[in-house]
């Protein structure tokens, strides 16, 4: 039993042995976080376990590293790294982390990350060239509901296709799933007209304006690109499709 009260408990803390490891490893940490929180002594707990969280701190970071382009989700996944570390160093139940606790550190660690990659739709196969390679894990339902056919004089967005404001990961990474799929269309004028239509909701005649085309093109080619972008989506469900889909292009005048 760690003995709060002694006046070395710091440096203790801090001092490694001539391998390397700690005097106090992380396995004594969780055992007696347990202990004092049997005891009610959350106090000594909340010490222990800010150690716990600063010594494991480094291997989050190394392991969140494939999220450095995106601050706001690698702070977010590190957190959750730390909070699921703390919730399961005081559960009895988890017998694991006290056998092997480096280990089990990795395995949380990937499992987190693969889970935030997975909610932000950023998980997905990607074939030699970089392209995406089957079904994404996740499709914005901005984009799948703005590709339905919809009466062509209709100058607004339907409200179907805003995005649920009580799911926060829908609708942080939306654009950037929309972003992925249109990338299936080859003419810049093509994306222009979607992103400025699908994703910026922009009316018609000012999407003319902005494209120096007229209406009536716009609105033909708006509909020939969300046509083939929903046949591109569909193929994404079957791997058979996905060697068509990489050579097909969307024929404009």
């Amino acid at each position: 039993m760690i003995d709060l009260t002694d006046p070395t408990l710091d440096r203790r803390l801090q001092r490694r042995t001539a391998e390397g490891r700690f005097e106090i490893s992380e396995i004594d940490l969780v055992v007696n976080m347990r202990e004092l929180q049997a005891q009610g002594n959350m106090a000594g707990v909340h010490r222990l376990a800010a150690v716990l969280v600063q010594r494991c701190a480094p291997i989050f970071q190394r392991h969140s590293q494939g999220l450095r382009h995106r601050p706001e989700l690698r702070e977010e996944a590190v957190a959750n790294m730390g909070e699921h570390l703390l919730r399961e160093a005081l559960n009895p139940q988890e017998v694991f982390m006290t056998k092997n606790f480096i280990h089990y550190l990795r395995c949380l660690c990937v499992d987190e990350f693969t889970r935030v990659l997975r909610q932000e739709g950023l998980h997905y196969r990607r074939d030699e060239e970089g392209r995406p390679a089957g079904r994404p894990q996740h499709v914005p339902r901005t984009l799948v509901e703005s590709l339905r056919p919809a009466p062509s004089d209709d100058e607004h967005m339907p409200t179907s296709d805003v995005a649920d404001p009580l799911d926060q990961f829908e609708h942080l990474h939306a654009e950037e799933e929309s972003q992925r799929i249109i990338t299936y269309l080859v003419d810049p004028l093509d994306r222009s007209i979607m992103v400025l239509r699908a994703i910026e909701g922009m009316r018609w005649d000012d999407i003319a304006v902005v494209c120096k085309r007229t209406e009536r093109t716009v609105r033909l080619r708006y509909e020939r690109a969300r046509s083939f972008l929903r046949e591109c989506l569909s193929r994404e469900q079957s791997p058979e499709g996905m060697g068509h889909l990489h050579g097909a292009q969307l024929q404009t005048p």
